[in-house]
């Protein structure tokens, strides 16, 4: 549009003159334009809540992995240290001896009994946070002078709690073949102090919260009797050890 100096006519009312710099120049953008700006804007709202949330979790996954590892750590020195099964310890209390006697002339020896030793122990837990039982697998055994007098089977299942002392019965019996009359009579003997030797092998279980441990055992208990077999003699002295495996 050019610049105009003449005047409009006097006559004519509706008209108006708009007088624009050479200079400036109006444009208008196109409409697609407008589109684009739109759907700029509406999108990165959406990325940045995105890239926000899995920010979030990729925290949390980092944090969970951490504390699993502390734990397992925590546990690994727990189980080394505090919940590390120590031996059971054991005391022989009461030894006890049935069909000792000569058989009765009329009877011969099918009709006899094999002679029986009962014996008593006494099982301590030293272990402050675990317990163990018994899991009945084993054998016993009894030795007089060198010689196996009797054979049985191991402790039968039972629960010991910490610090809690049990009763542990067990049963022996002759070894198949009649005990020589040189035995015989020493164990019958009222004054000799009779030095005998108890070995049981039997497998135990140390039970915590924290772990499970199933261990071998060989219990061997060296001890003496005063007084004669064919009653209840009293044991003099004692002394078991324990071996773990």
């Amino acid at each position: 549009m050019e610049e105009r100096d003449v005047p409009p006519p006097a006559n004519d009312p509706g008209t108006y003159v708009v007088q624009i710099p050479r200079n400036q120049v109006y444009r208008i953008p196109p409409p697609e334009n407008a589109r684009i700006v739109e759907q700029h804007t509406r999108n990165f709202p959406q990325k940045s809540r995105k890239c926000g949330f899995s920010r979030i979790i990729c925290w949390l996954l980092l944090i969970l992995i951490l504390l699993g590892i502390v734990a397992g750590i925590a546990l690994l020195v727990l189980r080394a240290t505090l919940y590390n099964p120590k031996s059971p310890e054991f005391e022989l209390t009461q030894f006890h001896s049935k069909n000792l006697e000569q058989p009765l002339p009329n009877k011969t020896l099918s009709h006899t009994r094999p002679p029986e030793y009962d014996i008593t122990l006494h099982a301590t837990n030293p272990n402050g946070r675990m317990s163990f039982s018994f899991l009945g697998a084993g054998k016993s055994s009894l030795v007089f002078k060198n010689k196996k007098i009797g054979h049985g089977g191991a402790p039968s299942s039972s629960t010991e709690e910490p610090n809690n002392p049990i009763r542990i019965p067990i049963a022996l019996y002759g070894c198949g073949a009649p005990l020589r009359e040189a035995i015989k009579k020493s164990l019958a003997d009222t004054d000799e102090t009779k030095s005998m030797q108890l070995e049981i092998e039997t497998s135990i279980e140390f039970n915590s919260w924290a772990r499970n441990e199933r261990k071998d055992i060989v219990i061997t208990c060296d001890f003496k009797v005063k007084g004669s077999l064919l009653k209840i003699p009293k044991v003099s002295s004692q002394e078991c050890r324990t071996v773990c495996s």
